[in-house]
C-alpha cells in the first residue's frame, strides 16, 4: 500500500483508447544490504524416537518354485574334439614310509569325438607305403632301405 499519495483527478479510461503516460525517472536511490551476523543454529534435542522393534517382520521365509516352464533340449551333434588328458600313476609298496618297490605308469589319455585319423606321432610301426618299381622290370625297391647286408656262414 502506498503512503503519501494524493489523488488529484480521476480519469475515465476506455480500453480501446489508453492515454499516453510520460514518466521521467531521474535516478534511483542506492540500495545496500549487509548481513553482519547469522543467528546461532543448533539442534539441541531430537525427542523420543523409540522403541524400535522388529515386530511385524516375519522370522522365517519360504521360497518355492510353483511351476517350471517346458524345456526341450536337443543335442544336434556332438562337437568334433580331440582332448588330451595327461596321466601319471604311481603304484608302490612301502614299509614305515620307506618305499621298497614302485611302478610308474605315465602317458596320455584321449577323448576323441571326431572321426579317428591317427596323427603322425600316434602311428605304431613303420609307415606303410606301396613299393616303387625301379628301372629293371620285375624288381621293386623299398623306400628307406639303403643297403641289404647278407651274412654267409662258411663252416
Amino acid at each position: 500500500m502506498a503512503t503519501n499519495v494524493r489523488v488529484i483527478n480521476e480519469v475515465d479510461v476506455d480500453v480501446n483508447d489508453l492515454p499516453t503516460v510520460q514518466a521521467n525517472v531521474v535516478g534511483l536511490p542506492p540500495v545496500s544490504a549487509s548481513v553482519s551476523s547469522l543467528p546461532d543454529l543448533r539442534i539441541t534435542d531430537v525427542g523420543p524416537v523409540g522403541p524400535v522393534t522388529l515386530a511385524g517382520i516375519p522370522s522365517n521365509y519360504t521360497v518355492a518354485i510353483s511351476s517350471l516352464p517346458d524345456l526341450n533340449l536337443r543335442i544336434r551333434e556332438i562337437p568334433s574334439i580331440r582332448a588330451h588328458i595327461p596321466a601319471n600313476f604311481r603304484l608302490g609298496f612301502s614299509v614305515l614310509g620307506v618305499e621298497l618297490a614302485a611302478l610308474n605308469l605315465c602317458g596320455e589319455a584321449q577323448v576323441i569325438t571326431e572321426p579317428f585319423v591317427p596323427n603322425p606321432c600316434e602311428r605304431c610301426g613303420a609307415p606303410r607305403t606301396p613299393p616303387t618299381t625301379t628301372g629293371t622290370p620285375g624288381t621293386t625297391k623299398q623306400p628307406g632301405i639303403a643297403a641289404v647286408l647278407h651274412l654267409k656262414d662258411e663252416g
